[in-house]
């Protein structure tokens, strides 16, 4: 299924370089600048690779690991398992985690341990690795999740998008 555009190529690029400077030169309370960069970059990415030969090689990438991974175990019953479930239910656990990570600490009390899921913070002056990470996975296999888990991370996709979108026209007059 192709995505529905909405944002420009040129939009998408600035939303990217934004999401890049506000993490490299740690923009704002450490708190919030993962956050704001998460939000940014994962709609950027989403729309700016999705169909790319970067998703297809990232997708066959990971189905290639866990094919090899169900091979691995011989004739057990589990060897017979869908690569594409298996691999629509890890990105769906990702999302899960990157919730957690998303939640403010203070939900820690309602929540227990799940609102207090943080990436590493990074020093000034270099990118958190580990949160572009989750966010290139994200934005690139977001539409691989079935069931509910897969409508509410595309619904999610969608609502940041929408949210993120028009901040290149704002900031720089490029839509």
């Amino acid at each position: 299924m192709e995505l529905a555009r909405t944002m420009s190529p040129t939009a998408v690029a600035i939303l990217l370089l934004l999401a890049l400077v506000v993490d490299y030169m740690s923009i704002g309370p450490n708190s919030l600048r993962d956050r704001i960069a998460f939000v940014m970059a994962v709609p950027a990415i989403r729309e700016g690779f999705d169909g790319s030969p970067a998703d297809q090689a990232t997708v066959t990438a990971a189905g290639g690991l866990i094919q090899s991974l169900l091979d691995s175990t011989g004739g057990a019953y589990i060897a017979g398992a869908s690569v594409n479930a298996i691999l629509g239910v890890i990105i769906g656990l990702l999302w899960i985690y990157t919730i957690g990570c998303m939640l403010p600490v203070k939900m820690g009390k309602k929540l227990g341990r799940f609102a207090t899921l943080t990436w590493p913070q990074s020093p000034l002056y270099r990118l958190n690795t580990k949160m572009w990470l989750v966010a290139i996975i994200l934005g690139m296999m977001s539409d691989l999740p079935g069931g509910l888990i897969g409508d509410i991370t595309r619904s999610l996709v969608s609502i940041v998008t929408s949210f993120v979108a028009p901040i290149p026209g704002l900031l720089f007059g490029a839509a």
